[in-house]
């Protein structure tokens, strides 16, 4: 008792205050011990990863078909063969078949719409959506190439006796075309249309030529599709451009009108300006060749650099690089560190390939994931989601989906 009244208070104090240190230290040592406990639930199954795993839905088609395949980023996808033309959900079911008869056949794609035809100077082209047959068209003059906007219009550049002739055509007027536009070899000698592309309002077509005339010199010519509404004494022709010792690459109408323009030299956006005039957003100097072109509707693009195109190499990238752009510019590049043989964009990200191996890359060029195949790949391209693709093999095509897996569980064939 006494040592109790002669003990100094100030004592329980401090003992009072390791008693709650040492609950304090005690909850930490608990939560240390439940986040290591949560660390090894994840980690102890081994060799536990997300990885690309077949789902066994897919089609199959002869080896020896020319097969192509075009995704709308949903749940559906396009086939086209020699044979016809299929509709298919990501349950391998046929939502509609055509047949069609096709020595080389080609797809020309832009969102739900898919224009197939013969470039082995077929005459006869069938746009589709995702319910089928939009429309078709015969011509009456081979086809030198073809072109399809995501609304269903349709560009042709065919070859007549005297020239060749650029027509636009959509689902409303068939067989007629909206618009008609005639080079004469004689009028303007060696200058050849090589591509050619309709804004998605239908309002303007794009032309492109290579002018053997003019050394080798790209002219890009915007015109009205509906020439009745050219004014006075004008024959619908609002602007050209010219890129002067300049081999096209390719051309093509991005969103709110503009016009991507690659050639060998430069990446040049322009757009169509109120005064009916090309104004030049930006432009990129070209230093590399390039190996691989994708789009991902009209509002980003991406390609892969090649060789360099001097010599020496200055300014070049290195080999693989892959460069992903949207309308405002470079977004952002990945670098391969080889040469690439396959690049594909949808759901605002990039596949691109070396052979068996793939990537996909977001539009910063970060890595999502990647895939080695067993077997060789003629196409890979992204279904609703950037974990989901299809990837086609020499006879078949297979659904793909992003999933954990545990070490040595079977991921299916390609």
């Amino acid at each position: 008792m006494p040592a109790i009244i002669n003990a100094d208070p100030r004592q329980y104090t401090v003992i009072a205050m390791s008693k709650k240190g040492i609950l304090l230290i005690g909850a930490i040592i608990f939560g240390l011990a439940m986040v290591v406990q949560l660390v090894f639930n994840l980690t102890s199954v081994g060799a536990d990863e997300m990885r690309l795993v077949n789902t066994n839905i897919g089609v199959s088609y002869a080896i020896d078909s020319s097969p192509s395949f075009h995704s709308n980023s949903g749940r559906f996808f396009y086939l086209s063969t020699r044979t016809g033309v299929r509709g298919i959900n990501d349950r391998g079911e046929s939502r509609w078949n055509e047949s069609v008869s096709l020595t080389r056949p080609h797809m020309a794609t832009r969102g739900d719409i898919a224009a197939v035809g013969d470039t082995d100077r077929g005459r006869a082209i069938y746009v589709y959506n995702t319910d089928g047959l939009l429309y078709f068209e015969t011509l009456d003059n081979p086809m030198l190439g073809f072109f399809v906007n995501a609304t269903g219009y349709l560009s042709v550049i065919v070859e007549t006796v005297a020239g060749f002739e650029v027509m636009v055509f959509n689902q409303l007027r068939r067989f007629e075309p909206l618009f008609r536009k005639q080079i004469a070899q004689n009028d303007r000698p060696m200058q050849i249309p090589v591509a050619t592309d309709v804004s998605e309002d239908g309002r303007f077509v794009a032309i492109a030529y290579l002018d053997l005339y003019r050394h080798l010199t790209t002219a890009v010519e915007i015109w009205l599709v509906d020439q009745s509404e050219a004014p006075w004494g004008t024959d619908g022709l609002l602007a050209q451009k010219i890129f002067a010792d300049e081999a096209l690459i390719s051309m093509r109408f991005m969103a709110d009108n503009h016009v991507l323009v690659i050639t060998e030299s430069q990446v040049a956006l322009i757009q169509v300006g109120g005064n009916a005039h090309l104004e030049e957003v930006w432009a990129q100097p070209l230093h590399n060749r390039l190996d691989q072109l994708a789009f991902c509707g009209n509002e980003r693009f991406a390609y892969v650099s090649g060789a360099a195109t001097s010599p020496d190499g200055r300014n070049a990238d290195p080999v693989g690089t892959v460069n992903i752009f949207d309308l405002s510019g470079l977004t952002g590049r990945f670098y391969l560190g080889r040469r690439a043989t396959h690049l594909s964009m949808g759901n605002n990200a990039v596949i691109v390939g070396a052979d068996r191996y793939f990537h996909a890359v977001n539009s910063r060029g970060a890595r999502l994931w990647h895939h080695i195949a067993l077997h060789d790949v003629r196409d890979m391209v992204f279904l609703n989601d950037t974990d989901t693709v299809l990837i086609a093999g020499p006879t078949r095509a297979y659904v793909w989906r992003r999933q954990r897996v545990r070490e040595g569980q079977r991921l299916g064939e390609d």
